[in-house]
């Protein structure tokens, strides 16, 4: 079992000069799989992608910190040199996205763009609409639309950028691939603005592969492989969520962040029944 700042002693797991904990299996794996030539054909097609992006017009690169977005910064940099990055905020973040965030701000311009909501705005808010697990079809749509508004780009398009680059994958929704095979990874909206999707057809083995043959630094709870959770599978959400309940990422969260887990069970106690 891993914590999220430490390794345990059944965790077999290595320290890197990055502060990170490594699972040496998982390390040795991705290794070999930056090895192979069809992964050099992926993060050469990004590049191609970045290049053509940065023809357009001046570009932003959008992160989370979770892992593709890390893997897609330091893509960036290696590529084009000191790029823009944009992280929006979140009141209900997973601890250790900082120093992921400092590793990138000692390197290029970082803005961070406020979160909208405090945190108590929005437990309230999930008090009125129900937690994940609990709304229909039709309000978990409505939540969707109303979270993923594109904050990002209404910021681009105000500071100048042309082009906002995303780390998103296509296989991480159906929808998504559908719009990539339609729209292409460099495509224009109806706003005249300009969206980049450098690592679409990654997986999530390239993209640990790439994080690891270049030590990058990443979030730490990717290394808490523990109740069904695996570093391929994690996503970093943050704390106010039941997302993935009966996968086990509720008694994960209490496992490893019991923190942020208490604060989750003291706004809604019967998330009990869950873990």
């Amino acid at each position: 079992m891993c914590s999220s700042a430490l390794a345990l002693p059944d965790c077999r797991c290595l320290v890197s000069s990055f502060g990170r904990i490594h699972h040496a299996a998982d390390r040795d794996a991705y290794l070999a799989h930056a090895r192979l030539r069809s992964f050099e054909r992926r993060v050469e097609q990004a590049r191609d992608v970045l290049r053509s992006a940065a023809a357009v017009g001046p570009l932003v690169v959008s992160v989370s910190w979770g892992k593709d977005s890390t893997a897609l910064a330091h893509l960036a940099l290696e590529t084009l040199g000191r790029v823009p990055m944009l992280h929006m905020s979140s009141p209900y973040a997973l601890p250790g996205w900082e120093r992921v965030h400092d590793y990138f701000a000692a390197r290029t311009d970082v803005t961070i763009l406020p979160a909208e909501r405090s945190l108590a705005e929005y437990l309230e808010w999930c008090e009125r609409i129900g937690l994940p697990h609990e709304r229909t079809a039709n309000v978990q749509s409505r939540v969707v639309q109303e979270i993923k508004r594109d904050r990002g780009g209404e910021w681009a398009k105000e500071h100048g950028y042309v082009v906002q680059v995303l780390g998103l994958r296509a296989s991480e929704s159906v929808i998504r691939r559908m719009l990539l095979r339609r729209r292409g990874l460099l495509y224009q909206l109806a706003t005249g603005d300009w969206r980049a999707q450098p690592l679409a057809w990654w997986s999530a083995q390239d993209t640990w592969a790439y994080l690891y043959s270049r030590e990058v630094p990443y979030h730490p709870l990717y290394d808490c492989e523990t109740h069904g959770q695996t570093r391929e599978t994690l996503r970093n959400t943050g704390w106010l969520s039941t997302d993935g309940a009966e996968q086990g990422r509720v008694a994960w969260l209490r496992e490893h962040y019991p923190t942020q887990y208490r604060q989750l069970e003291t706004a809604f106690p019967r998330i009990r029944q869950l873990r």
